[in-house]
């Protein structure tokens, strides 16, 4: 359930979100290419996987952006409404995700940046983990949220 108000004395950490599961299909990475301008033939072409057998798999994969904005998703439908913003990311890429899997993202409250009117901010530690029950992302990602 999305948050429509919020107020940053009123967050703790260790905060939970609301885990958001992701069904990574064809249609969503080509989507993905699409918004990313990344048309690399690992992502779109199916035919040229079969051989190519990039990252040992027949299968298109999604990674990247795609990866990270997954993981942002969790901080967007949750808090989005309220009036938080992402402001920061820093991400690490551990697997790509193929065609065909599940991306679950959990994350928490991890740090508390007090900064004054308008400025203060939340370090959000999310994880994305596949269905194999692989990580496939890791990142942080600081949250400006109203006063």
């Amino acid at each position: 359930m999305a948050v429509t108000e919020l107020h940053y004395g009123d967050i703790e950490i260790g905060y939970q979100f609301p885990t958001i599961e992701h069904h990574v299909t064809q249609e969503v990475i080509d989507r993905a290419a699409l918004a990313h301008l990344d048309f690399n033939p690992v992502h779109t072409n199916i035919e040229w996987n079969k051989r190519a057998q990039v990252f040992g798999t027949q299968k298109t994969v999604g990674h990247g952006m795609l990866t990270m904005s997954m993981m942002a998703s969790l901080i967007d439908r949750h808090w989005r409404h309220a009036g938080a913003s992402v402001i920061r990311m820093q991400s690490k890429l551990v697997k790509p995700v193929e065609v065909g899997r599940v991306v679950r993202c959990e994350g928490y409250v991890k740090e508390l940046h007090p900064r004054g009117s308008g400025q203060s901010y939340v370090l959000v530690a999310i994880t994305a983990i596949d269905n194999e029950g692989d990580p496939v992302g890791l990142a942080d990602y600081a949250v400006r949220v109203p006063d």
